[in-house]
């Protein structure tokens, strides 16, 4: 009779014990997770890899490529996974040649239960490269399609192997409720010599979205 009480009281330990552990322990479920869904606008700042400090120049900083330091842009996200954005972005080379960028893309997204998600930037069209390095003269702002320099689309954007936009994947994280803001960094990036990883914050520029912690369809 003993033995029995004493079991019962085991079991029942343990099975308040499991009742009692976090939350973070359950499985995530996709009916919780918030939703991307509307218009967003974005920026993005640069994050330098180790391979830049590197003694020697070890890193390849000499033979880098054109990189984006910093880029600002919109893009529409449609509930179902797809995406559709317009970026601007300065970019640079090791010998300081800066060039405006501009171009749309088009993408996909996926979102996890736990509120962290991943989307990509596919196809990149319509880009307008401009030499922002020559002397600013004439009227202002700058670059403007008649008058002025640098005028808009002053120089070839290359094209091919040498293209400076394309395929790119980013991890993010929701950091407001509701879906209305998250962050995200680049997790990939094939170009040569030292790095330059982007990462950046989008917030919702719907008011209605997403308002109730998910978008509706």
């Amino acid at each position: 009779m003993t033995k029995r009480v004493k079991s019962r009281s085991t079991v029942l330990a343990v099975v308040f014990a499991v009742a009692s552990l976090p939350a973070l322990c359950k499985p995530h479920s996709n009916e919780n997770a918030p939703s991307v869904k509307g218009n967003y606008a974005f920026r993005m700042t640069p994050a330098k890899s180790f391979s830049a400090d590197a003694p020697g120049d070890t890193g390849g900083i000499a033979n880098s490529p054109r990189q984006d330091v910093l880029r600002v842009g919109v893009f529409s996200a449609d509930g179902s996974g797809n995406l559709s954005g317009h970026t601007m972005a300065t970019t640079d080379t090791i010998q300081g040649k800066t060039w405006l960028v501009i171009f749309d893309w088009t993408g996909k997204y996926v979102v996890n239960g736990d509120g962290t998600g991943f989307f990509s930037v596919d196809a990149v069209t319509n880009m307008v490269c401009t030499d922002m390095t020559v002397a600013h003269t004439g009227p202002t702002p700058h670059p403007v399609t008649t008058g002025g320099t640098p005028l808009s689309g002053n120089t070839a954007c290359p094209t091919g192997a040498d293209a400076i936009e394309g395929h790119e994947d980013y991890a993010f994280v929701f950091s407001q409720p509701g879906g209305k803001k998250f962050e995200f960094m680049q997790t990939d990036n094939d170009g040569g010599g030292a790095k330059i990883f982007m990462t950046g914050t989008a917030t919702s520029e719907d008011n209605s979205a997403n308002s109730q912690g998910k978008g509706k369809d």
